[in-house]
This record gives structure tokens, sequence and C-alpha cells, in this order.
């Protein structure tokens, strides 16, 4: 982690203790040792892992923070490589964390990472968002999701295996909200949510901001 990192983290007042930074270093050099073989982030991304990967999920930290409590459970729609849901968990730990991935070697290497992290509040489970199986009847205070297609197809998914009251966490572009998008408007009616915020950051070395865009289930 360099400094511009550090200064980025501070800005957002998020303060990571001695033991969140190992965790997270133990999942940077795993991914870094596992990447080559299984292809989890882009080679390109590799040098600047932390701006682009572990900041870019960490951003939503002061988001659950204050509109989750303490002890709740939260789930990573679509985990891949770890992003958000295990940086998160790594930083986190007055939450649990359910990773949600459909492919099978990725959930190996979460749960290997998971283990070596010592992430006691971190499960991982092999199936999509919505489909059956060990854990499938839970329903989360929050449902974060980073890099999953057409906000408009994942969002009902999301949404419903949310409490009500719940929280839908989707990062999302500038050039994406620039742009008129009435399915999601449509779903998110049909799903009986609302748009609660949307919660602008910047990386370092970027001249725009990114998004998190906050959806809340009112029903």
């Amino acid at each position: 982690m360099n400094e511009a990192v550090t200064k980025t983290l501070q800005a957002w007042g998020l303060h990571l203790t001695p033991e969140n930074l190992r965790k997270l270093e133990v999942f940077s050099a795993k991914l870094a040792e596992k990447n080559a073989v299984q292809n989890l982030v882009s080679e390109k991304d590799m040098p600047q892992l932390w701006e682009r990967h572990f900041l870019d999920s960490l951003a939503a930290a002061p988001l659950l923070r204050r509109l989750v409590k303490p002890g709740s459970l939260i789930a990573d729609a679509g985990s891949g490589a770890g992003f958000p849901g295990l940086a998160l968990a790594g930083a986190l730990d007055e939450f649990s964390f359910q990773l949600l991935e459909s492919r099978e070697r990725r959930c190996d290497f979460l749960g290997e990472t998971a283990a070596a992290m010592g992430a006691r509040n971190v499960a991982v489970f092999n199936r999509r968002v919505g489909e059956g199986g060990p854990g499938s009847e839970q329903r989360y205070a929050a449902v974060i999701e980073r890099a999953m297609g057409q906000l408009e197809n994942i969002l009902p998914q999301c949404l419903n295996i949310l409490v009500k009251g719940g929280f839908f966490l989707a990062w999302q572009s500038a050039a994406q909200l620039a742009q008129p998008r009435p399915a999601v408007e449509a779903a998110v009616r049909k799903a009986k949510a609302e748009l609660a915020e949307t919660f602008a950051y910047r990386l370092p070395g970027e001249s725009a901001d990114r998004y998190i865009l906050v959806f809340k289930r009112t029903r």
C-alpha cells in the first residue's frame, strides 16, 4: 500500500488497524500469486492493484458503517476475485460477509484467501444471486455489487434478497450515469424500492468522480 492510498483512506475517514492492513496485504499477495494461472484481474491492473481494486472497493466502507448496524449480514453479488466483498471484509470486522460466486475456481480462490487472511467474518457460496442452495434462505441487511453487467438485470435479484429497509449498493461510472436509463428506473419501481443516495468519490490520479448508487428496499 503506497502513500496515495493511505492519504485517500484518511480523507475518507477510514482508519485501518494493523490487523486490517495485515489481512489486506495477505489478500494482495494471494492475488498476485494466483493471478498468472487464474486470470483473476487484468494483468495491466496489477501495478495499480491497490488504487484500481482495493481502494475502489473500500470506498463503500464509510457508507456501510453509516447505513448498516454492526453485526449485520452483507452479500457480495458476484464476488469474482474478491472485490468488493473480501476487501471490505478485511477492513470491516464488525460485519459478516457472504461472497456469492458462480465460478467454482473463483470460489476456491476466495475460500483459500479468506482462510489465509484469518477472515472469520467471511463465508463463500458457489451460486448465482437468487439461486437456491445452502444459505439461500438468508436475507441481507445490504447487498453489494461492483461489476455484474447491466444494472437493470441484476437489480431485481439483489433487492429481492434484502430485508425490508435493506440497502443495495451498486458501483457505477460517470459514463453510466450520464445516459438516461428508463429500464433501471422501471426495475426500481417494480421492485418497490427507491434510489436513496448517489455517493461520489474519486481515486488517486483520476480527474472524474466514480459513484455508488444506494437503493433502499421499501417493501
